[in-house]
Parts: C-alpha cells; structure tokens; sequence
C-alpha cells in the first residue's frame, strides 16, 4: 500500500510539473508576458465566470508582483506641445474677394449651406455652439475651386459638436485650423467631428484638432458613391477620458473608400471604458483599396491610463460582413502601405493589426510597447520590412507573410519589460535616439541586397528627411527628431 501511494505521489508531481511547464510554454508561445496574461485571463472570467473570477484573481495577481510597467510619464499639454500633428505656425493664404468671414453659429450654419466653389469660409475668434446633431453643407467644390472652412490661426476658434458632426457629402471641401469638440453628457452620442459620405471625394482636413468623439473622422460610401481621394495631414486627434459607449471607438474609421492618405497626424488616448473596451487608433476596411498610413505617431496611451485594449493602426480593423465591403470584396483592405509611423504604449494589444488585407506592405515603422504586429486569415499577403517591434510579429488563422531585415525584441517574460530602453536613450517619452551609433549601423542592410526597396521608393521618413541610405526603423539618420516628439533638449549619441 505504501509503493501504491509513493507511486501515486509521484506520478501526480510529474503531471503537475508536465501541466506547469505546458502552461508555460503555452503563454510564452503566445507572446504574451506573464503579467499581461493575468490580466487577459481576469478579463475573460470577469465578464463569462463572475464565480471563478472571484476564486482564481487571487492566484492570478501573483502573476503580476515582478511586473515592469512602460508609460508615458509626461503630461500631452496641447499649448505647449509643439511636435507631429496640428501646430499654430500653419497659415493659409486666402483671396480677399473669395472669403466668407462668420462670427457666430447661425452665421456659419448659413455660410455652410450657401458657399460656392471657390469660396472661404473663416470663422472669427470665438467658440461656437452648434445645437444640431448634423451639420449640412451645400455647394460642390472643383478640382481648381475648392471649398474652405477655416480660421486664420489655430486656437483661436473652437467649434462644438453632436451627433454625427458635419456631414461631408459634396467634394472638393477643405477643413483647417479648427479644434472641434464633442460637446455631449453621454459619450454615445458624440460620434464624429466629421462624417465623409457618398460624394464626398477629395476631402482635406488638415491641421485640426479633434477633441472626445468616438469616431473624429467617419468615412464611408452610400449607395452607389465612395468618398474617394481623401487626405488628412497635420492634425491632433484625442479623448481627454475614456469613451464611455458600446459604439465603436476609432479616431479614424474609414470603410469603402479608395485611395486615402492619413499622414503625419498626432493620435493619442484612445481608450474605451464601456461595451467591449477594444478601440483603434486608425484603420482602413470596407473593401477599401491603396490607404496609406505615413509618419503618424500613435499613443494610445499618454495622459489617461492604459487600461483597456487598444490597438494602434490596422489594416482591416475588426472587420465587417462580405456584404457590407465595397463590390463584396473577400478583402477587407487592398494595396494598403503603414511606414514610417512610430506606435507606441498599447501595452495591452498589437501596434499594427492586418485583418484580411491583401497586398498589404509594412515597412520603416517603430513600433514600442506593444505587442507587435498580428497577420490574421488567408486573404492577408502582408511583407512586412525593415520595422523595429517591441513583442513579436505573428501569422494567425493562416496568414500569410514575408519577413526582411526587422529587428524584433522581445518583452520580459516575467516582468513585461519592453526591451528597446537597450536600443534607445529614453523610448518611454519618445526619445528614440540611438545609445549607440555603431549598434543601428550594424543593423542597416546592404545596399547590394537586391531584395531591399530602393531608397527613391520610399518618401520622407518620419522626421522629414530623404531617405539618402538604406536604414531600419522610422528614420533614416543616426540622430532622432526629438523635435517631433516635443522634446526640446538634444541628446547626443554615443
């Protein structure tokens, strides 16, 4: 009897060891850190096993005593930030005989309905109060005449919004200058600062500040009619809390349309506190076509806490129904290109998202923590070069992907650490020069790799320079813009 429980003793040991080292490899495998699997897994119980949440968190939190947390330990201060997305110093130049100037909301809901092409709309310094939860425009601008809404300087005017916001279904129209905020008691009801609609084509908005909407900026076909050609550059886009809604959360939610460039714009503090509490910063879907995301910086988190899942920029989004894409494409996006962006702490979930997108190009973006890149079902082709990602890049339900020349590093299993504080001077704040020259000349290809894209293929890096050599990340010099970052000291390399 005794040999019969010393047998059994030990057979149980080695099946507990076997189940914990299987556990182990099974969340390693993952790419997920101990810590942030804890919190995954609380998450789940929470809302699918109330009664086991209650038995196992205790167990769970464990997880998280060696954890390392990585934040953004400044305040975002839009009056003294002075880096990527709207600045003050953009100026517009305006005939005296084409502009329209208003001075209060009735004068420019007048002004919206009866412009003609050609025409300027400048709002005087003030606020203004618009009651309506849609706002129509009327006129259709041209290619050589288009439509303006603006205000000479930035700051001076704040116009606030509900509902769907100004509703863009006309081309030819332009936004500039403007801080537009959602002005509603419940979250839900604040959807867009800009809806761009069925015959919106060729829409600007450029250096505006987008202020707590769920969506600032809404993009979508009806009918037969796709908002094509659109481009938005220069602005700030952000919630100062957390969205307290079950409706989508993306600062930049774009379906059906073809053809869009979303450049060099500030987007941060995404976070979703109500329904699913999953928000994106930016994505392209709808059997959309050839969307660009180009020397963005993302942070999903800056001044409100990173509590929630939130993901960077996607190709594919969460996706929508066959049905509901433009001409029923298998795809959810096609020919898209994210590069020269710098994404960082979504701690929780993935910098880039490529939900079924074929033809899909990733290349020259940092990416610090995060979880890293996710390629998702089998109409995702994704070459994904040339990055430098904090987590891992991984193929889920058969994706299909290239890999050339990233570097990849890989957070603490145990404490969640992102690691790149080993590459950069001080990445928490978004100081990504280099601690060691030597160390990122090592990691540029050669220029006798024929596999590498050509130096004229790729536009401005993401501080604004020509590419002139061959380099991995989002900037082409060995010294970092920290001017872009809003960080005025200068830091010398190494």
């Amino acid at each position: 009897m005794r040999k019969y429980f010393v047998i059994i003793g030990a057979l149980f040991n080695i099946s507990s060891l076997f189940a914990i080292i299987f556990a182990f490899h099974h969340i390693y495998s993952s790419g997920l850190s101990l810590p942030l699997f804890s919190d995954k897994v609380k998450e789940n119980l929470a809302v699918n096993q109330p009664n086991l949440y209650k038995i196992v968190t205790p167990i769970l939190n464990t997880l998280n005593y060696f954890e390392v947390k990585n934040y953004y330990f400044r305040h975002v201060e839009l009056s003294q930030w002075s880096g990527t997305g709207a600045s003050n110093s953009y100026t517009n130049q305006i005939g005296v005989n084409q502009k329209i100037t208003v001075y209060n909301t009735s004068d420019l809901i007048a002004a919206l309905k009866n412009v003609q092409a050609g025409q300027t709309i400048i709002l005087a310094p003030g606020e203004y109060h618009v009651s309506a939860n849609r706002v129509i425009i009327g006129g259709n601008g041209t290619a050589f005449k288009p439509i303006h809404m603006t205000a000479q300087t930035l700051g001076t005017v704040k116009v606030f919004l509900k509902g769907e916001g100004i509703v863009v279904n006309k081309p030819y129209w332009q936004f500039s200058n403007l801080h537009f905020i959602g002005n509603c008691k419940s979250h839900t009801r604040c959807e867009h600062a800009f809806h761009v609609i069925g015959k919106g084509q060729h829409t600007v908005i450029k250096n505006n500040i987008l202020q707590d909407f769920n969506a600032m900026i809404k993009v979508n076909g009806f009918g037969d009619h796709y908002p094509d050609h659109g481009l938005v550059i220069h602005n700030t886009l952000f919630n100062s809390e957390p969205r307290k809604t079950t409706n989508p959360v993306t600062p930049f939610d774009l379906m059906h349309a073809n053809y869009w460039q979303v450049s060099d714009n500030f987007i941060f503090d995404i976070q979703k506190s109500g329904g699913n509490k999953v928000s994106y910063a930016a994505f392209f879907k709808g059997g959309s076509e050839q969307g660009i995301f180009e020397r963005n910086l993302v942070m999903c988190a800056a001044n409100l806490p990173d509590d929630s899942i939130a993901i960077g920029l996607s190709l594919g989004g969460g996706g929508s129904l066959k049905q509901d894409r433009r001409h029923q494409n298998k795809a959810e996006h096609v020919g898209g290109i994210i590069r020269n962006n710098i994404i960082m702490h979504c701690s929780n979930d993935v910098g880039i998202y490529v939900n079924r997108a074929r033809d899909s190009l990733i290349e020259h973006n940092i990416l610090y923590n995060t979880l890293g890149i996710d390629i998702r079902y089998p109409e995702s082709n994704v070459k994904v070069s040339n990055n430098i990602v904090s987590g891992r890049i991984k193929i889920r339900d058969n994706g299909k992907l290239t890999l050339h020349n990233n570097v990849i590093v890989n957070r603490g299993f145990i404490t969640g650490k992102d690691n790149l504080s080993d590459y950069f001077v001080a990445p928490n704040i978004g100081n990504f020069t280099w601690k060691r020259v030597s160390e990122a000349k090592a990691l540029v290809p050669s220029s006798t790799n024929s596999s590498v894209n050509t130096i004229s293929s790729i536009p401005l890096d993401f501080c604004g320079a020509e590419a002139s050599q061959y380099y991995v990340g989002a900037y082409s010099s060995t010294s970092f813009c920290l001017d872009k970052l809003n960080i005025n000291n200068n830091v010398k390399s190494e």
